[in-house]
């Protein structure tokens, strides 16, 4: 039997910006408290449920961003987890007034943990499904640690962002047989532009639309997002599409399926739900997957104008002296 699979794929990977890519960390004036959680196929049991809880912040005097996350993925009601404690840091360069690039980079220490001692295997059951006396493996817990890393760079201007992350450079065996297996390497390629077509006022908000991507290669797989956010204070909405058009592997489609958010912004919070539809032959029993995320800001270094939505977007920065040798502006992306 073979097996294929991937790393964890969050549906709002712009509010979890650490785990899509470390040129993320502190790009924020102030802190940020980020936190997601993802029902991946609540209709089939005992499946796949994520956990991730980031806090950043941004050190103006030295243009720089640092971070610290925690990653739980949790397949199969515990049988095979996934722990990861991460360290990140962003390194902010001026190349124009209005252009700015961010390398990153990422340390983390990662354990994963095997149990098969409750596991049902295709060899434990029979013909029509029903367990065979003596079932079980009997297998005792598997648990592998091991340090990895990660690499990106990003550059951005108060209007678009465009940038690469490479994760898992540090070779290691994760196989729990004589096999060696190694993590394959994850690339992701993601970018945006917003458009501004209502400038905000003193008596009133910003309404902005802005495209955005996410593209992923890891081993044999790869995938799309494709998306739009709408941004009108407090709401947020959103539309993507996941899959690669007109692509196929193995005689399948690769049309994954449709994705709905719909997020709130009060003061310094932002939080929102989102809902895969599965587009695939797995829908019908899948029941697609529930993504909730939170974002809490504080300690911000700049003069609040307005609340600004969760979305790929920046405001414009002002020159008021901050000590920094760059312009004193704002690095609310989220």
């Amino acid at each position: 039997m073979q097996i294929k699979a991937q790393d964890v794929s969050f549906s709002q990977m712009y509010a979890s910006p650490l785990y899509l890519s470390p040129s993320f960390a502190g790009l924020i004036n102030g802190t940020r408290l980020s936190m997601s959680y993802r029902d991946q196929w609540p209709g089939v049991p005992n499946t796949y449920k994520t956990y991730a809880f980031a806090l950043d912040h941004f050190f103006m005097e030295q243009n720089s961003g640092v971070g610290l996350m925690f990653l739980r993925d949790d397949s199969g009601n515990g049988q095979l987890v996934r722990q990861d404690i991460s360290v990140l840091y962003s390194y902010e360069i001026e190349v124009t007034r209005d252009i700015f690039v961010r390398p990153g980079i990422q340390f983390k220490y990662a354990e994963r943990n095997l149990n098969l001692l409750d596991a049902i295997l295709p060899s434990d059951q029979g013909s029509d499904g029903s367990l065979n006396p003596g079932s079980g493996s009997g297998s005792d817990n598997d648990n592998h640690k091991q340090i990895d890393a990660a690499a990106s760079a990003m550059i951005y201007s108060d209007y678009f962002w465009a940038g690469i992350a490479v994760d898992h450079l540090i070779r290691s065996d994760i196989g729990v047989t004589d096999i060696e297996t190694y993590q394959p390497i994850k690339t992701s390629i993601y970018g945006g532009y917003k458009h501004t077509y209502r400038e905000g006022r003193k008596k009133r908000d910003e309404q902005s639309l802005t495209l955005a991507f996410n593209y992923r290669m890891q081993q044999g797989f790869n995938q799309l997002d494709i998306g739009t956010y709408w941004y009108i204070n407090p709401l947020e909405l959103g539309l993507w599409y996941r899959g690669i058009p007109f692509a196929s592997e193995s005689g399948l489609m690769n049309n994954d399926g449709l994705i709905f958010i719909l997020g709130f912004n009060v003061g310094p919070v932002r939080c929102a739900y989102s809902y895969d539809l599965t587009l695939s032959d797995l829908g019908g029993m899948s029941n697609g997957a529930n993504e909730m995320t939170l974002i809490y800001r504080f300690n911000q270094t700049y003069k609040k104008k307005r609340s600004r939505g969760a979305i790929p977007c920046w405001e414009p920065g002002n020159s008021s002296g901050s000590g920094s040798k760059y312009r004193r502006r704002s690095r609310k992306i989220f």
